[in-house]
């Protein structure tokens, strides 16, 4: 595969994760707690890694169950190569939230592919001596060993596009995209129909699906922004804000939220209501600048 296509793939299906979050974030917490339905509260957490060279945690929330608060974390792996780079980058993250976050820590490894290790590690330890100085733990759950119609059985919406990388014997690839696909029709709201194509984006690839996918139903979605390529291209963004839009202010406010949304999740309040008292002019140099952006605050500079 070529790097770019990677590249392209891995933004899909982290854009996926992110959504899945804002819409159904108890269920995709499933995955970790089967029993997450009777959690008294959930609230999801944003939290920025001082290391530079981490990504911001896959998902992330306080949870009350039972009466007990914790915070679960989860990342989701779809090339898992090694257990020690593996057991030092949830280390990292435990370590990180251990020092900002006053509450115990779950966390789970959440693999989308079967990987080449035989034998994938659940944590880390160390001895000095014959003694136990460090011991880390974390679930490792194989989303590639589940039953997708399980899902079915407990109508988890969160995991309905999940079932792309769940077990599917004596289903070709197109026949279990497709069912997949039927599957996500049927919860009525075309966000998760297109959350399931871009699962199905990571594992196989666009073009098998170019002839199964129902583009009204997709197109109809709120995560979705053009047919070409979902604007990834710069020079289109500039095309729709000066064409598209014919200049109406409010209709730029929309499409800039709705872009900055897409690549860095729910934007903060305070951020959406200084977009919607920009100027024409504002507006238009985020737009030339959104591509470049590394985090949503980005915007800010332009907002003075």
């Amino acid at each position: 595969m070529a790097e770019s296509e990677h590249k392209q793939r891995s933004q899909i299906y982290d854009d996926t994760i992110k959504n899945l979050q804002i819409k159904d974030c108890k269920g995709l917490a499933s995955i970790a707690i089967p029993d997450i339905d009777e959690a008294e509260d959930i609230v999801l957490e944003t939290h920025e890694l001082p290391m530079t060279d981490m990504k911001k945690p896959d998902y992330l929330a306080r949870i009350k169950l039972r009466g007990e608060y914790f915070v679960l974390h989860m990342e989701f792996e779809s090339s898992f190569s090694s257990n020690i780079d593996m057991q030092r980058r949830m280390l990292r993250y435990f370590l990180n939230l251990y020092w900002n976050e006053n509450l115990p820590i779950m966390q789970a490894l959440v693999l989308l592919k079967e990987p080449g290790v035989k034998n994938i590690s659940s944590g880390t330890e160390n001895h000095v001596f014959g003694k136990e100085v460090l011991k880390h733990r974390y679930e490792v759950i194989k989303l590639y060993e589940m039953d997708k119609h399980d899902i079915l059985k407990r109508n988890v919406k969160a995991l309905f596009p999940m079932r792309v990388f769940m077990k599917h014997k004596n289903e070709s690839p197109i026949e279990h995209l497709k069912e997949c696909l039927d599957a996500a029709e049927t919860i009525g709201d075309p966000d998760f129909y297109f959350m399931t194509v871009n699962c199905g984006t990571k594992l196989y690839g666009r073009e098998i699906l170019e002839n199964i996918v129902k583009e009204a139903i997709y197109m109809s979605s709120t995560f979705f922004i053009n047919p070409y390529e979902l604007g990834e291209k710069k020079g289109e963004i500039k095309g729709i804000m000066e064409g598209k839009l014919e200049g109406k202010l409010e209709g730029k406010t929309d499409l800039l939220i709705k872009l900055l949304s897409r690549r860095f999740g729910l934007l903060p309040s305070e951020l959406r209501k200084k977009i919607s008292e920009a100027d024409q002019y504002q507006l238009d140099l985020i737009a030339e600048s959104i591509f470049d952006f590394k985090s949503a605050d980005d915007t800010l500079k332009y907002l003075q």
